[in-house]
């Protein structure tokens, strides 16, 4: 029923009026607020390899030796395999799931004879958050996830957990304490007042660091691991590479002559990987990162977009394998160049739509197609009378 004095014209024009300063009441927040994007620095890794037979009898390669260890991709950072000297013939994951590509090269080298091998990596990464710890918010031991004991807890290998001499230490340092956090920091602390960084040719044993106080970024590292889990503490492993101008070339002869290393803006780096709850797996830096406890934590140097994560080391036997290819290597007629260059390219910035904006975006669609439907109302209103 029409109330007199009052057309329905008129009133659907005073609901449209009111539904648009609604609209216009919901517009500043969604207007003022910026598409952000998320930025990411961009390279290109350029490996060279030269594999010289100076003998006469032919050198036999293995699978592994014909094989290359791609990098790891993961929220933080992509890794595309832009270009190869050979074609690949197929992929693969070692025993902890670290993805190779098996080059389609002869299966011996002859004598007098060389192979070149040329590997282009293209890499994306971005910044990743740093932790915030508390000693307050600490979980402690028996809040460890028993399902991470059998892959990260295990003897053997690189680490020698029933060592009695890593034993003993380990119990000492940790004392009563059962909060996690507190028992990483309290053996960060102790190995950062007895072991002197000190680079060597290959990998070493924790027991080894240990006796000689002296060893280098993965040393340190494996040496943290140990006593980790020696005390029931998952860790493990990991190294990549640093790609930065600031880096100083690197040109120098390592294993008897055997290897020729030459690296422009490239550096490679171990560091730990610990479970410490509630915060679960946290990368601790000896020998990058900050001089205090906590920052060789909440600063560790893979934190950076600039730090690419190429391996995870758990059931891998890093120092035992290290150490057979660096004797076979010595002890043939094998010598190899290898050439590593990073260039770093502009940086890329994705656009990341903002979700949060998409109930109001709504609303304002649906008030500007109810005020179009009113306002036709009113019209076809008007033109009846």
């Amino acid at each position: 029923m029409m109330i007199k004095g009052e057309p329905r014209g008129r009133r659907a024009l005073l609901r449209a009026k009111v539904l648009l300063l609604l609209l216009f009441l919901i517009s500043p927040a969604v207007l003022s607020h910026r598409i952000h994007g998320t930025r990411y620095s961009r390279f290109l890794l350029i490996e060279t390899y030269v594999f010289e037979n100076r003998g006469e009898d032919p050198i036999p390669l293995s699978r592994m030796d014909r094989a290359v260890n791609l990098f790891q991709n993961n929220s933080w950072q992509t890794v595309r395999l832009v270009n190869t000297s050979h074609p690949i013939e197929e992929y693969f994951n070692d025993s902890d799931g670290n993805p190779y590509a098996l080059l389609s090269i002869p299966e011996r080298i002859e004598g007098g004879e060389n192979i070149t091998v040329t590997i282009t990596y293209e890499i994306l990464s971005r910044e990743q958050g740093r932790p915030d710890l508390s000693m307050e918010e600490a979980g402690n031991l028996t809040q460890i996830d028993v399902d991470l004991f059998s892959e990260h807890l295990a003897s053997g290998g690189t680490w020698l957990t029933e060592d009695p001499e890593i034993r003993e230490l380990a119990e000492k340092i940790a004392g009563n304490e059962t909060r996690v956090l507190a028992i990483v920091e309290a053996l960060i602390q102790w190995i950062a007042e007895n072991i002197t960084y000190e680079p060597f040719e290959v990998p070493r044993y924790p027991n080894e660091t240990l006796k000689e106080g002296r060893g280098d970024c993965d040393d340190q590292s494996i040496l943290l691991i140990t006593l980790c889990r020696t005390l029931g503490i998952p860790a493990y492993l990991q190294v990549g590479c640093i790609l930065s101008t600031r880096i100083k070339p690197v040109n120098r002869t390592v294993w008897d002559g055997h290897v020729r290393i030459h690296m422009e803006n490239v550096g490679w780096h171990g560091w730990s990987v610990i479970y410490i709850p509630p915060w679960g797996w946290l990368p601790v830096d000896l020998t990058y990162a900050g001089k205090s406890v906590r920052e060789k934590i909440e600063d560790a140097a893979v934190y950076r977009d600039y730090v690419i994560l190429q391996q995870n080391i758990s059931r891998y036997d890093y120092v035992g394998e290290s150490r057979r290819s660096w004797r076979w290597i010595k002890n043939s007629t094998l010598y190899v160049t290898i050439d590593e260059r990073a260039i770093i390219l502009p940086e890329e910035r994705t656009v990341s739509f903002p979700w949060q904006l998409l109930p109001p975006l709504l609303i304002g669609s649906t008030l500007i197609l109810v005020l179009l439907y009113l306002r036709r109302r009113a019209y076809i209103d008007r033109e009846a009378f």
